[in-house]
């Protein structure tokens, strides 16, 4: 069975304002792709309830770095309140309400279970992971924070960048 190491602390990201919820969708495929990530979606639902309506999704960004570890974004995106917007040239969708992320990273070890069915083998790879290959899984780790803190930034500037134009409309 593959272990996690998480890594870092959770990071929250609220943003309220005009979203454009196709187009943030679409910036967040063109980071994961960019980044060498895969969507794997856990969950997405809709509440509906007259004009408005909250959204639930959960996601984790997969990428594999080696035959033995991969990493692990788990990133959850609610959506609350959310209601169409009339824009003055009326062509594009866009949809005021708040937006709330929450962010955390993981390492996962073993994943294709190699070294895990055999209890002295699995201990034997513990052990060499804590004092053989120590400094490579904190190189993966710094790895880790370093893409989830690009993604977070990417999402921050895209969201800025929608709250410049809607001020200008």
């Amino acid at each position: 069975m593959a272990e996690r190491d998480f890594v870092g602390d959770i990071v929250k990201y609220s943003f309220s304002g005009i979203i454009p919820i196709d187009n943030l969708y679409k910036a967040l495929n063109k980071w994961t792709r960019s980044a060498g990530y895969i969507i794997l979606e856990r969950e997405h639902k809709t509440f509906a309830s007259g004009e408005k309506s909250d959204h639930v999704f959960s996601w984790t960004l997969e990428k594999k770095v080696t035959d033995y570890v991969r990493y692990k974004i788990d990133t959850d995106i609610r959506v609350k309140g959310l209601k169409e917007v009339k824009t003055k040239t009326g062509k594009k969708k866009y949809y005021q309400g708040n937006i709330d992320f929450a962010f955390s990273g993981y390492l996962e070890k073993d994943y294709e279970d190699v070294y895990g069915k055999n209890p002295v083998v699995k201990f034997t790879r513990e052990v060499f992971d804590k004092y053989i290959t120590e400094s490579k899984m904190k190189t993966f780790e710094k790895e880790l924070l370093k893409d989830r803190d690009k993604l977070i930034a990417e999402i921050r500037a895209f969201l800025e960048v929608q709250r410049l134009k809607s001020a200008e409309k």
